[in-house]
């Protein structure tokens, strides 16, 4: 019985929500072609009208989520707006954000995990249609005095730290 609620049934509304419809519309463009008493310039209007509504219903129906930044991907970023570490030694850096995952350029850039953000298109808000999240990774640059010159956040394949 499990089994039936565990992958039956969620396979029947995927097929009931995603193919049933455009299985039916394809039979509607297949049967209008087919008739032989309607001209071509009615047919092609009539399987453009049949087109243009499913794309406006499928658009009604589409919902996107708003962005879900992570705590940590919010901290830094406020770090890296505010630009509040411009000037702090690499020790008031380390205390403040903890030791960074990389240096680059021998200890002249630090590497700090910033968080993710989720997004996702949802089909009335109960399908997922697509989601996706993007990590970002914050570097602090230091000069020649190990002094932080500038800030910069941005989004990384390379520090993938949930």
């Amino acid at each position: 019985m499990n089994f039936i609620f565990a992958l039956v049934i969620p396979l029947l509304m995927m097929f009931m929500v995603y193919v049933a419809p455009v299985i039916l519309i394809l039979f509607a463009i297949i049967y209008i072609i087919r008739l032989k008493s309607i001209d071509i310039t009615c047919k092609i209007l009539i399987i453009t009208i049949i087109i243009l509504c499913v794309l406006i219903l499928f658009i009604t129906l589409i919902h996107i989520e708003p962005d879900k930044p992570s705590e940590l991907y919010t901290k830094m970023k406020k770090i890296n707006d505010s630009q509040s570490i411009i000037g702090l030694s690499k020790e008031q850096v380390e205390e403040l954000l903890g030791k960074p995952v990389k240096t680059h350029k021998s200890d002249s850039i630090y590497l700090y995990n910033a968080g993710y953000i989720f997004k996702e298109v949802n089909w009335r808000r109960h399908f997922s249609l697509w989601a996706k999240t993007y990590y970002y990774v914050f570097s602090v640059n230091f000069d020649e005095t190990d002094k932080v010159e500038s800030t910069l956040m941005e989004e990384s394949l390379e520090l993938c730290v949930p």
